[in-house]
């Protein structure tokens, strides 16, 4: 399975067809798992699993020559829930990396996206989407089965999974489609081309030989599927490519249940073909995820994954060791993403990322703004288009129905950090952090996936320099932030802040002048401030604040002013 699983129950297989039950933990690039009693197993060379023994340098787990199945683990003096070093594991899910191919397109297009954040860092503005997911996007499914393991999932089931309005099968709260379109606020269309069933030349013993590197037999059979359709003249000009003309989404179910041991055979990963798949001068396949169908069709994975391909977002949790912090835990598909079968929805910062926001607001002192969970109704504190918090309101309900809590998130955004970094530092933290409300930062320390006192909401709730946790920069300075109070929680939520007085907004735009006659009173519409008086008492007078708003206005320059609730009191081009 792609996404992250934490603490979730595998069948495994012996060489001599017996099978034993084990919970694990990790990702496609680094795991660890136990018996049902916490005691530690690995894969001996004699493919069965025994029971581990923590090396004596701490970085890596040695077979004991002690096997699962005929062992008795309390007569071997063996400790319980066994980890390597967290930089141990972080090598080890390098390795794994490296070892699938080239880096993912969409991982490619991403760094490019964050360096052009970078280069702009000054600008505090927080990140207006360079490249907005939005309109119609379309992705290629495959299905495959064998001779050994036929079908049993019908190519139109598929098709309504991830195409039909509604649909409800196997208990899913909709289709993909349905999920893009209403986390989106209706801003993306995503539909899947669904290619018939193709008969795999091998049976599935022979793409699943563990013997063969990890990866490698999967991408042969996707390449063995694509030609079929390139032979049978399959139209692929509907799809969505980037600017390289790399198709962007291409997923991959197989028929039966995984059969595999842990990063071995067919286990489901996503990543980028060793080569890219030409179609033509301008059409290539490279990104690709590819899972069993086993015996029902799940939401979470399918969306997280076609979150990558798509819309180019980040995994939000810590993919490079086990055990250590869970990133923003249940608050996001990108991360742990609730239910199977209603994932969560997508956080704030990667919508508004997107370009899936309604309104987006920058908040200024002494001002009240209403907020409904639901819709993608955002406010903004930007330090610059790096680093910048953004507020929301969840609801238990509809899509958010798994949610850990209900209330407004409060997430703290540096799109320079990385959420495999747990530390809490100015050097080293999230790139995604939720605030917290409770300040335990159970999610940092994997305490939880979020609990009943991470939102605020009610009696007490505020959010500022004094509060706990703060409204600080994660350089230590302070943000500027003060939330005074939240309502309770409800499904329509308002957010107040602390009248503290003027403060200075750069680099916004000016939308609008108006003045009366001979300018004696004059206002301006400025970024997401909206109308501000310009103050008699300006430096510059406010005939000459109305002509420079105005000049830049109508050349679309912008403006750093001066303002409060209510006034404008300086202004520089």
């Amino acid at each position: 399975m792609p996404v992250p699983f934490q603490g979730e129950l595998f069948t495994f297989q012996n060489p001599d067809g017996s099978e034993l039950t084990l919970k694990g933990w990790g990702n496609q690039f680094h795991a660890v798992f136990e018996t049902l009693d916490g005691y530690t197993v690995v894969k001996g060379e004699d493919g069965f699993y025994q029971y581990a023994a923590l090396a004596e340098n701490g970085e890596s787990l040695q077979p004991t020559g002690e096997r699962v199945d005929t062992a008795d683990p309390q007569t071997l003096n063996l400790p319980q829930h066994l980890r390597i070093t967290r930089e141990s594991s972080a090598m080890q899910a390098r390795e794994t990396r490296e070892s699938l191919g080239p880096v993912p397109r969409w991982m490619q297009r991403r760094t490019g996206a964050q360096a052009q954040l970078k280069a702009q860092s000054a600008s505090p503005d927080a990140a207006p989407p360079a490249n907005p997911t939005t309109g119609n996007f379309r992705g290629l499914v495959l299905l495959i089965d064998f001779s050994d393991f036929p079908a049993t999932i019908s190519r139109q089931e598929v098709d309504d999974f991830c195409n039909l309005a509604g649909y409800t099968g196997f208990g899913n709260n909709g289709s993909a489609f349905d999920y893009f379109r209403d986390v989106s606020d209706g801003k993306l269309s995503y539909k899947n081309l669904v290619a018939a069933y193709y008969r795999a030349a091998h049976p599935r013993t022979y793409y699943t030989d563990p013997a063969i590197s990890y990866g490698t037999r999967a991408q042969e059979l996707i390449r063995e599927a694509l030609d079929s359709l390139v032979a049978a003249g399959f139209d692929f000009s509907s799809l969505t490519a980037d600017a390289g003309g790399y198709i962007k989404a291409l997923s991959v179910f197989y028929a039966g249940v995984r059969s595999n041991a842990w990063s071995e055979g067919l286990w489901p990963h996503s990543w980028a073909l060793a080569s890219p798949y030409v179609l033509s001068a301008t059409r290539r396949f490279s990104d690709y995820q590819i899972t069993d169908l086993g015996n029902q069709l799940t939401l979470r994975t399918f969306c997280h994954e076609n979150g990558h391909m798509v819309c180019d977002f980040p995994d939000l949790y810590d993919y490079d060791s086990v055990g250590v912090g869970l990133g923003v835990g249940h608050y996001s598909l990108m991360c742990y993403g609730g239910n199977d079968k209603n994932p969560t929805q997508v956080d704030a910062y990667l919508k508004h990322a997107a370009g899936w926001s309604s309104a987006a607001t920058t908040m200024a002192s002494g001002q009240s703004y209403t907020i409904a969970a639901g819709r993608n109704e955002f406010l903004l504190h930007p330090r610059s288009a790096t680093e910048y918090f953004i507020v929301e309101n969840r609801e238990q309900a509809g899509r958010d129905a798994s949610l850990p809590d209900s209330g407004v998130a409060i997430w703290h955004v540096d799109t320079t950090g990385n959420n495999s970094n747990q530390e809490m530092t100015p050097a080293k933290h999230y790139e995604l952090s939720l605030e917290q409300a409770d300040n335990r930062f159970d999610l940092e320390r994997r305490v939880n996936y979020g609990d009943a006192t991470d939102l605020y909401g009610g009696s007490g709730s505020s959010f500022g320099p004094s509060s706990a946790p703060n409204s600080n920069w994660w350089d230590g300075s302070g943000s500027g932030l003060d939330i005074e109070s939240v309502s309770a929680v409800a499904h329509s939520m308002t957010v107040a802040t602390r009248n503290t007085g003027p403060a200075t907004y750069y680099n916004i735009s000016v939308n609008q002048v108006f003045a009366t006659v001979n300018a004696q009173n004059a206002w301006a519409h400025v970024g997401t401030l909206g109308w501000r008086k310009i103050t008699t008492g300006a430096p510059d007078g406010i005939t000459n604040m109305l002509a420079m708003l105005a000049l830049a206005q109508a050349k679309g320059l912008k403006v750093t002013v001066v303002a409060d609730a209510s006034n404008i009191s300086q202004c520089y081009l």
